[in-house]
């Protein structure tokens, strides 16, 4: 898999430089702004497989399927949340994804209408919230408007993780590694039916995550192992996609040089504040990253 490359240091600085004269240099900022997108694009992608369970193929970059298995996995897609569908729109959602939508628009709660201002949000039928109040609230609610339809939905109620492993850990669907038939889990060994294999448990579940999973595309035909790609994508991952798909929303809609050394700061301001963060975008360690984002914040 080909990802987009990191961006270097020296460019960032040749566009803070400029504007510090008043200049924007376009070429450098559409340069340095498409190296962004293009980084910021794959770090989402790969949040994605992680979040969905869907692999991008190398080749046509067609969505794959993973086969999660059910010893290490407990929910859809691998995520530790429970997938729900909006009893109005049938949308599939997670119940973060309300909480997102009216964090990023804010809404009125009794009418849905969408909220003016800056440090106090105020709605058209006369109700107002400070923000962080609001922001409060909205972590707190098990009522909250759906992101597709709008409608009021309640919060669904699942098996905690512990009952879902304790399910899943009493009848595994398991097969026999000599012969393919079916395995019991017994006094701590997995024992074949059919061959009579014998293994100790605990040695058969690290087997299990040592084993290659082959996946294959059924547009083109082409055939990876999952192990290689997510190894691949490692300096990739990350808990926290949220500016990297910010930026991608935001960055085709800038028409000047001015709005584009906006958007390219707006990020940078983001990275800066999550210190981790950076090193996924920009070349170099954590420490100098940090250092020549502390002295843009200075100059600000």
């Amino acid at each position: 898999m080909k990802w987009s490359p990191r961006v270097k240091p020296i460019k960032i600085r040749r566009l803070y430089r400029a504007a510090r004269l008043g200049l924007h240099d376009d070429d450098l900022l559409q340069t340095v702004g498409w190296e962004l997108y293009g980084r910021c694009a794959d770090i989402a992608a790969v949040a994605d497989v992680y979040r969905d369970g869907l692999v991008p193929c190398p080749q046509c970059s067609a969505k794959i399927k993973r086969r999660i298995d059910p010893l290490f996995h407990t929910s859809d897609g691998g995520t530790h949340e429970n997938w729900f569908h909006c009893p109005d729109c049938t949308q599939r959602l997670l119940w973060r994804d309300c909480r997102e939508a009216l964090r990023e628009s804010p809404r009125c709660f009794d009418c849905y209408t969408l909220l003016d201002g800056a440090e106090e949000l105020r709605c058209r039928c006369g109700k107002a919230w400070d923000r962080k109040a609001y922001h409060r609230s909205v972590r707190t609610r098990v009522r909250l408007p759906c992101p597709h339809c709008g409608l009021m939905i309640r919060k669904p109620v699942f098996e905690t993780t512990r009952q879902v492993v304790r399910r899943h850990r009493s009848r595994p669907e398991m097969e026999c590694p000599k012969c393919q038939a079916t395995a019991l889990h017994v006094h701590g060994n997995i024992e074949c039916t059919s061959c009579g294999y014998k293994r100790r448990w605990r040695d058969y579940r690290k087997s299990l995550k040592k084993r290659d999973e082959r996946l294959e595309c059924a547009s083109c035909g082409y055939s990876f192992r999952w192990q290689a790609w997510r190894k691949s994508a490692r300096s990739l991952r990350t808990g926290n996609p949220g500016p990297a798909r910010e930026f991608i929303e935001r960055w085709p809609k800038c028409r000047t040089a001015k709005a584009r050394m906006i958007q390219i700061d707006r990020l940078l301001q983001a990275l800066h504040g999550r210190g981790a963060l950076a090193p996924l975008f920009i070349v170099g360690n954590a420490r100098n990253i940090r250092q020549m984002l502390d002295e843009f914040a200075s100059q600000v």
